[in-house]
């Protein structure tokens, strides 16, 4: 799987289509241009698909397509390219989507970073002049509770399972072309919101769009960025390096967290694995933790010397815990990842499901329609990690969320939790050992 590097690279070819100039097309040339991405798209998910390139396409998605097409000259182009996305969504799987970006499309976007937390979304970044909401909780959105606007992405979001569109939501809110859906007008400069503030007051906000110029996907978790927050917690203190551990000593207890399925500089995941056996090696461990909640793919043919590491520490270790924290990041090469943990070794499993399943229709294909130079991605593999393996998600052992107000205040309530001198017996056994 080379999700990452491909998108990354669709991106920046986006980001250089930007500076060009812009081309306006009449609205017949304009209907007759987004008719034949939709078709081109139909060609391509019956040609490149796992599934359906053996079997007919679904019957509602043929009858969305040619509704849609009816529609074109109604809909602004942002808002087509949430309608393709729409279209994706009958592929049912998490690596089948169209971005909500395109070469030839003009794409607005809202300067501020949410999240959906256990106790509702918030605001945790923000461009200038809106910092000043950064820990927020927003209510509505052009009067929309962000309750539906979410629950909503359940029916036309593509997923592996409900966790995929927990991970995907906060960036699709920040799009305009979504609030057509709701009655807001194509090219509105600004949209309001209801929030409210750490204080309890609900207060009202007009956020202006801006160009969708930065938009590099879906960021990974970030520390608390309110003023004076507590020290950076360790599961946030190096999100951007691809692998690294510290030892607890006091506690006997290895961390590592594992961010990437990819080599790092001039690191690379066999050598790092080396030097992690010989550092479990090195002292007497309680507990192993292995953290991917940040950890959303990559190439999986990177993974066996990890998963060798880990599996000998385990005969070597019979009475020492290894406890794997997921999250909704959990995503792609690292769903194989924590597949093969399941399956070959006793890891018990703590925080929240990931967005994936442990065998899963998903590979990074990519495409781009000819008209609107929309990007995405159709599926074309299927990994079977655990034969006969049906699940939605690994249920973690220990189910532990992240409230806003942990987040805010730079805490983990997984390690917390499982640090405890006397951790309680697991709520669920996930292991197919």
């Amino acid at each position: 799987m080379f999700m990452i590097q491909k998108a990354q690279h669709l991106l920046r070819v986006f980001l250089f289509i930007l500076l060009l100039p812009f081309h306006v097309f009449s609205q017949d040339d304009r209907t007759k241009g987004w008719s034949a991405d939709i078709d081109t798209l139909l060609v391509l998910m019956k040609r490149e698909h796992y599934i359906y390139r053996s079997k007919p396409l679904p019957e509602k998605l043929l009858t969305d397509a040619a509704a849609l097409k009816k529609k074109i000259s109604q809909f602004s182009d942002e808002r087509m390219l949430l309608e393709l996305e729409r279209l994706m969504f009958y592929m049912h799987d998490g690596h089948s989507y169209i971005l909500p970006v395109a070469m030839n499309v003009k794409t607005v976007y809202l300067p501020i970073q949410f999240y959906l937390f256990s106790d509702g979304a918030y605001i945790i970044d923000a461009d200038d002049p809106y910092k000043k909401f950064i820990g927020c909780e927003v209510l509505s959105i052009h009067g929309i509770p962000v309750t539906k606007l979410v629950d909503d992405m359940n029916g036309y979001v593509h997923q592996d399972n409900k966790y995929t569109v927990r991970w995907f939501a906060p960036s699709i809110l920040r799009f305009r072309g979504l609030y057509e859906w709701y009655g807001n007008a194509a090219g509105a400069n600004n949209i309001d919101m209801e929030l409210k503030e750490r204080n309890g007051k609900k207060i009202p906000a007009k956020i202006s769009f801006i160009p969708a110029t930065n938009f590099h996907g879906i960021p990974k978790l970030m520390a608390s960025r309110l003023e004076n927050a507590p020290p950076v917690p360790l599961y946030l203190s190096r999100v951007e390096d691809n692998f690294w551990y510290k030892t607890i000593q006091e506690k006997k207890v290895f961390y590592f967290q594992f961010n990437q399925v990819e080599d790092q500089h001039d690191r690379t995941i066999a050598s790092f694995s080396l030097k992690l056996d010989s550092a479990l090696h090195a002292g007497k461990y309680n507990l192993f933790v292995i953290d991917v909640r940040h950890n959303n793919g990559g190439n999986l043919t990177l993974l066996p010397p990890l998963v060798e590491v880990i599996k000998r520490f385990e005969r070597e270790n019979p009475s020492s815990k290894i406890i794997v924290i997921t999250g909704r990041n959990t995503f792609s090469a690292a769903q194989v990842f924590i597949a093969q943990l399941n399956y070959q070794t006793h890891a018990l499993f703590a925080g929240e499901p990931s967005s994936s399943s442990p065998n899963f229709v998903g590979e990074g294909n990519y495409i781009r329609l000819p008209y609107s130079g929309a990007m995405g991605s159709i599926s074309n593999k299927y990994h079977e990690t655990i034969p006969g393996d049906h699940r939605k998600w690994i249920e973690p052992d220990y189910p532990i969320s992240l409230s806003a107000a942990m987040y805010f205040q730079n805490r983990d309530p997984v390690m917390e939790y499982i640090l405890q001198k006397d951790l309680p017996a697991p709520k669920n056994n996930s292991s197919h050992q």
